[in-house]
């Protein structure tokens, strides 16, 4: 009896933890406020975003107890779905995980009328939709839905998924969430960039994890008029 309420207990604890930001809303991200520019969320889902994101203390904490609980889940239930589920609530600590604890209640608070639209990219870019869509709750549900079910795998190819972001029609701004380790190697990124956004789109760039490069990062956002800030504010 004890092992059974002991599993339920770590059951309803998983599902709290991996779902519980999916309700809620807010009017920034990472302290970038809405604005009323047309926006372009730009996410690497590469294998190094399987990494572990130290964040705010805040996120330290739901690291640790993550990690934690996972494993109880696991060793408490046993066999295939226990593994599932542990595996599930440790994969919120990692820098993808960070990501969508974030920016899933951004989109959810976003005004009715507000342009915006998601891609994600590792070794190519994959489009939540192929042009900007308005903010109503349809929209709003189903780009929340494509970050939800974003993994990390393959390479970082972070200039092809910049380039396909600056050439997106009506795109004014875009934020980009990578822990800055492109493929090519940040100079041949920043290089290209400056020859290609000569309509001066903003770019916020967001960092993720200790191994982020924040110098690429820092330089990609100051020369394109945007903010940089990385997952520990």
């Amino acid at each position: 009896m004890k092992k059974s309420l002991r599993s339920l207990t770590l059951l309803l604890f998983c599902a709290l933890l991996n779902s519980c930001y999916v309700v809620k809303k807010s009017d920034d991200f990472f302290g970038i406020e809405t604005s009323t520019r047309n926006t372009l969320y730009l996410i690497d889902v590469s294998g190094s975003m399987e990494g572990i994101d130290e964040g705010s203390v805040k996120d330290q904490v739901m690291r640790e107890v993550g990690d934690t609980a996972g494993s109880q889940v696991s060793r408490a239930i046993g066999g295939k779905i226990g593994s599932i589920l542990g595996s599930q609530v440790s994969k919120e600590a990692t820098k993808l995980g960070a990501v969508k604890r974030k920016l899933i209640p951004a989109i959810k608070g976003l005004p009715d009328g507000k342009k915006f639209v998601v891609f994600s990219f590792n070794n190519g870019v994959t489009k939540q939709a192929t042009s900007f869509r308005i903010a109503d709750n349809t929209t709003r549900t189903s780009s929340n839905i494509f970050v939800k079910n974003l993994k990390a795998n393959g390479g970082t190819n972070t200039l092809e998924g910049l380039l396909e972001a600056l050439s997106t029609y009506e795109v004014e701004e875009i934020v980009l969430m990578s822990d800055g380790l492109p493929n090519s190697g940040p100079e041949a990124v920043l290089d290209e960039i400056r020859k290609v956004n000569t309509n001066n789109i903003i770019i916020h760039t967001i960092a993720f994890g200790d191994d982020a490069d924040l110098d690429f990062m820092r330089t990609l956002a100051q020369e394109n008029n945007g903010t940089f800030i990385t997952s520990k504010i």
